[in-house]
């Protein structure tokens, strides 16, 4: 199940890549941007400032979970199951079906329309999410084809899934973005459901395989953005074996249409961004350690 498929990106691995982005997560992060990933299933999008108030959808709802309203349609959660019955007959796109099945040969058709491109700035494609290992079978399949057809392949994982998952892969990918969250065991259990023992250790075999791996986290003032947990995270860098460069993502509240759309509440709303000089200064900071540094965003 496929979320969607971006091209041209520049931030997820070397040179110009495509990234296909999975359904389904193990992870809840707090600060999750993209909370349409979360789910494996397809999930109805609803944008009532598209709407017409044509009430078509209304007539073919099987659950009748959409009502007239003023001046859209009225969505009742509660009742709705995502089938996307009303998809089809919303001419205005104020309904949308997020997550669509691909086929392996589907997907390499895709992503060969952009060959020219990784050939000529040393790019390829990116597995992302979600998270691509959840569910490792298809994501193998793609992969050993991309490697068939000379295209250089990244992961980008939370690392929390089975050790085996991301054992089948490895002979297939050329990096690894890895997401990190927190360093300290209880808080990421707090900010994310899971523990970060299983990922820790699943990045220690991947370094001792020797393959790039980007440490990339996300920066949430308040929650994660510390300079002791800055330098715990630099710290455990240091003992990896493989070439290892931090990435810094900075809060963007970019993922809070998305949640209206889903008909979730926002739960970082009121944190601020960080300004240019403190997201600097971190940077020196990783610097200082004697780690390659890059800011994202």
């Amino acid at each position: 199940m496929v979320l969607d498929i971006t091209r041209m990106t520049v931030h997820n691995g070397p040179g110009i890549r495509t990234v296909i982005l999975f359904k389904g997560c193990p992870l809840r992060c707090l600060w999750c941007s993209t909370p349409e990933s979360q789910k494996e299933s397809p999930e109805l999008a609803f944008f009532p400032e598209k709407c017409i108030a044509c009430g078509d959808c209304i007539s073919v709802c099987p659950r009748n979970a959409i009502s007239a309203g003023e001046k859209s349609v009225i969505l009742n959660r509660e009742l709705c199951d995502d089938c996307g019955t009303c998809v089809p007959v919303c001419y205005a796109e104020a309904l949308r079906l997020i997550g669509r099945q691909y086929t392996v040969d589907e997907l390499i058709r895709e992503v060969k329309k952009d060959e020219v491109l990784y050939r000529h700035s040393g790019g390829g494609v990116t597995v992302s999410g979600g998270e691509p290992l959840l569910r490792p079978d298809f994501t193998l399949d793609l992969l050993k084809e991309l490697k068939r057809n000379g295209i250089s392949a990244g992961a980008d994982t939370c690392g929390f899934v089975p050790r085996e998952n991301i054992e089948a892969v490895l002979p297939y990918v050329d990096f690894f973005l890895w997401d990190m969250k927190h360093m300290d065991r209880e808080k990421h259990i707090e900010y994310t459901g899971v523990s970060n023992e299983l990922i820790l250790e699943n990045l220690c075999f991947v370094s001792r395989n020797n393959i790039p791996i980007y440490l990339r986290l996300p920066l949430i003032p308040g929650y994660n953005d510390s300079a002791d947990n800055l330098l715990d995270l630099c710290n455990f860098a240091q003992q990896l074996s493989s070439p290892v460069e931090i990435h810094l993502l900075p809060l963007h509240h970019l993922g809070r249409a998305r949640y209206a759309a889903l008909g979730r509440e926002y739960p970082i709303e009121g944190i601020p961004l960080i300004p240019d000089e403190k997201l600097n200064q971190m940077k020196s900071l990783v610097e200082s350690t004697g780690l390659k540094c890059t800011i994202i965003g």
